[in-house]
């Protein structure tokens, strides 16, 4: 009987233990434990090094260019009879040539001899002073001035081929609607410069029906639709203007007046020429405007009218990224008079060289109103 008390006493004490033992095992299965923090120490690995911020500034690319335009062309006698014009361009021609992108105007028309070569007042040059003018470094010719109609529809056309043979680009006179409509927009050290040229009138008036392009006169609802049109494909857009009284030394209020309309309507810089003698320089705005170059090359014996010069001013365009910053600083003249060299031909010389005007570098500073370069 106690045997049997004994041995289920064990098997009691058994199963409690087990119970227990169990217990025990399930409660530290399920035990979740606390995270525990440890002090830093001066020696430990980093696994993520913080990068400093890179420089994602684009630089600019900066364009620099000059641009700048001579006065008027115009072969009186017995300028027009010369075989060639080197001659004429020789002592400033460096000046020339260190200009980016040159205008001229070529007021009496290269027709060429087969129209028979003539002088004033109706003038017809021959076409080696396209030529000439290129080698000395003009990079383009307007044709919009009042002796584009001297010899005709055929003078205009003559002249236009003449340049084209050359390979001179031209502005302000067209051989068809499609040639007008041809925007002239020139890249200059990676500057885009448009040119737009226009004349008050003509001397010689012809019917213009279905021919308009043979030459852009002065009109504000033209200028306003050209410039539109040119704008957007160009960084700066020159306008030449062939304008004002002749041989007055101050702008006219006319001309004032309208610098001020072609300025509004987006021009950046404006040569002036026709009036023959020098007119000072002015700025409306930012845009800015020589009102008259004076004669560069001609016979007239007039006061004021031997002397002229080259107008220049300097371009820089600032690009980064998609945004472009174009600036026209700096205007400067550099003052030229025609002499009569030793065998009595008409030459262009620096007007310090040339004894027999008489009026120096300083005067034409001064009534200018820009230094010289």
């Amino acid at each position: 009987m106690q045997l049997r008390w004994m041995v289920a006493l064990l098997a009691v004490v058994s199963i409690f233990c087990a119970y227990l033992l169990w217990t025990d095992y399930n409660e530290r299965e399920y035990i979740v434990p606390q995270q525990v923090s440890y002090p830093e120490s001066d020696t430990k690995t980093e696994t993520h090094k913080e990068v400093p911020p890179t420089n994602t500034m684009e630089k600019p690319v900066i364009s620099t260019a000059t641009i700048g335009m001579v006065g008027d062309v115009l072969l009186h006698n017995p300028i027009y009879k010369y075989p060639s014009f080197d001659f004429a361009f020789e002592a400033v021609k460096d000046k020339m040539e260190s200009i980016d992108f040159l205008l001229a105007n070529q007021e009496s028309m290269p027709g060429g001899v087969e129209l028979g070569l003539d002088t004033y007042p109706k003038f017809n040059s021959p076409k080696h002073i396209i030529r000439d003018l290129q080698t000395a470094g003009v990079d383009m010719l307007s044709f919009a001035n009042n002796h584009t109609f001297d010899k005709g529809e055929v003078g205009v056309r003559n002249s236009i081929k003449h340049a084209q043979e050359y390979g001179m680009p031209y502005i302000g006179a067209y051989e068809s609607f499609k040639d007008r409509k041809t925007h002239r927009v020139v890249d200059v050290n990676g500057i885009k410069v448009g040119i737009l040229a226009y004349t008050y009138g003509t001397n010689v008036s012809l019917d213009l029906f279905d021919k308009e392009y043979l030459v852009n006169y002065i009109d504000r609802d033209r200028i306003l639709m050209e410039m539109a049109q040119i704008k957007p494909l160009a960084d700066i857009v020159i306008v030449s203007l062939h304008w004002g009284p002749e041989y007055v030394l101050e702008a006219s209020e006319e001309q004032q007046e309208l610098a001020k309309f072609v300025a509004n309507a987006g021009a950046d810089v404006i040569f002036g020429h026709h009036t023959h003698v020098l007119q000072r320089y002015d700025e409306i705005g930012d845009t800015k405007v020589f009102y008259s170059l004076g004669n560069f090359y001609s016979g007239q014996p007039f006061e004021y009218t031997n002397f002229g010069g080259i107008a220049r001013l300097t371009v820089t365009k600032e690009q980064t990224g998609d945004e472009v910053k174009v600036t026209v600083n700096d205007p400067r003249f550099f003052p030229t008079g025609v002499v009569k060299d030793q065998q009595k031909r008409f030459t262009v010389v620096p007007l310090k060289d040339a004894r027999t005007v008489p009026y120096s570098e300083e005067w034409v500073e001064e009534h200018v109103g820009v230094p010289k370069w």
